[in-house]
């Protein structure tokens, strides 16, 4: 089985800065592709609310622009963390329902594989994840190809 493609979904949390870490890793071993995908469930309202944006933006384009600033800002931050010198990436965000629009881009690129972080580490998150379910759990039972789920421990010391 050849890796030619990877996609890692990241939330731009610590978990997800640990997978890209390994989808690096992997990706530089495998000579893979790259495709780091964001997806944003909320308005950009909410997150331009939630981020403290609203103070310098009077229309609802300047608040999207505020909102693929700060997007592309962490795209960058993520990137200067981990060893992705000399990859083939393409980084892209997305708005909708996170595990969805994880496995539809998946299937759009025909990835050889999907990297995700996981969340809930502890009892009360596997009690969360068994009844609600996670994102990372949905895109293991629906993906059209295996999935590699880091844990943050997972991170290089």
């Amino acid at each position: 089985m050849s890796t030619n493609t990877i996609l890692v979904s990241t939330d731009f949390s610590e978990n997800a800065q640990v997978a890209l870490e390994k989808a690096c890793e992997l990706a530089g071993l495998l000579k893979a592709k790259l495709h780091v995908l964001h997806v944003q469930d909320e308005s950009s309202l909410r997150i331009a609310i939630k981020e403290g944006l609203l103070d310098s933006c009077e229309t609802d384009e300047a608040i999207r622009a505020a909102v693929a600033r700060l997007t592309e800002e962490r795209f960058a931050q993520m990137f200067a963390q981990a060893d992705c010198t000399g990859l083939d990436i393409i980084h892209l965000s997305r708005r909708g329902e996170a595990a969805a629009q994880t496995l539809a881009y998946a299937k759009q690129i025909n990835a050889d594989m999907i990297v995700i972080g996981r969340h809930g580490e502890g009892v009360l998150g596997n009690i969360i994840s068994a009844v609600l379910g996670s994102v990372a759990e949905v895109i293991i039972r629906k993906s059209p190809c295996p999935v590699l789920v880091v844990r943050r421990d997972h991170r290089k010391q």
